[in-house]
Parts: C-alpha cells; structure tokens; sequence
C-alpha cells in the first residue's frame, strides 16, 4: 500500500492494519513474496453455522484478504488500488475446527486483470476450499 502519493512502497504491515475484516475473523498473515502469500486461520467456536461445520463466509474472508495482500504486493505504479471482479468460491470438504493455511499464488494476469488463486488447506494437508478471482487494478 503506498504511503503517500510519491512514494510507492509497499508495506504487508499497513495492509495488515488496514485489512479490519480479516482481523475480525482471525486471518494471521505469515509471509508474502512476489510468487505466493501464506495465512493461517484457526477456525473458530464463534464462526460454526448451525449445520456445525465452519461459515463460508469466514473462509471466504481469509482466502479473499490473503489475495488481496498478494495482489496488493504485485501493484505497480500508476495502479494504486486493486478491486475484486469477480470471486469463485468452491467447499470441497467440511470444516469443524483446526488451523487452516491458506496458499495464494498469481495464476495469470492481463493488463489491469489479475487472476488469482488461493488453496484452503486443513491440518491433515486436504484441500477444504479453493477461490479464483479476478482482481481489477485501479490508478485512484
């Protein structure tokens, strides 16, 4: 994220800050470099549907604000900001409880479009949920 308009540096630490949703849930970032951002998540009693399996919605934030710390790593100037277009969300297996890590990675991107992929993954290395989103850079 750019600490003011002439100086473009990107700081995982104020996107952390920044990034109140994935605080709410409990999304921890780990690491970030150009080829791929990690978080963990520990599901939580407070984030179990009545069905007793984790919300959607809380994995969705994670995985989302993991790819908007990769995406945000990736901006280059005149691209100040970059926004979520699209989002495809897949629950391949239930979650109860545990950590789960999160793996993004840039799948491709064209001009402003970035497309990106993120893998949920719980403590016995299943893939519980993936995301695919295209994310548009913005220059304002």
């Amino acid at each position: 994220m750019p600490n003011g308009p002439d100086n473009w540096t990107f700081s995982p630490e104020d996107f952390v800050a920044s990034d109140r949703m994935g605080a709410l849930v409990g999304a921890r970032f780990v690491s970030v470099t150009p080829e791929e951002c990690v978080y963990e998540y520990e599901a939580s009693e407070d984030h179990i549907n009545p069905a007793g399996t984790l919300h959607g919605g809380a994995l969705f934030t994670v995985m989302d604000s993991s790819q908007g710390m990769l995406v945000y790593r990736l901006l280059e100037p005149p691209y100040r900001r970059a926004l979520t277009g699209t989002a495809t969300v897949k629950y391949l297996a239930p979650v109860r409880r545990g950590r789960i890590v999160v793996r993004t990675t840039l799948a491709g991107r064209e001009r402003r479009k970035l497309f990106v992929h993120s893998d949920a993954i719980d403590g016995k290395g299943t893939v519980v949920a993936t995301l695919d989103e295209i994310w548009i850079a913005v220059a304002n």
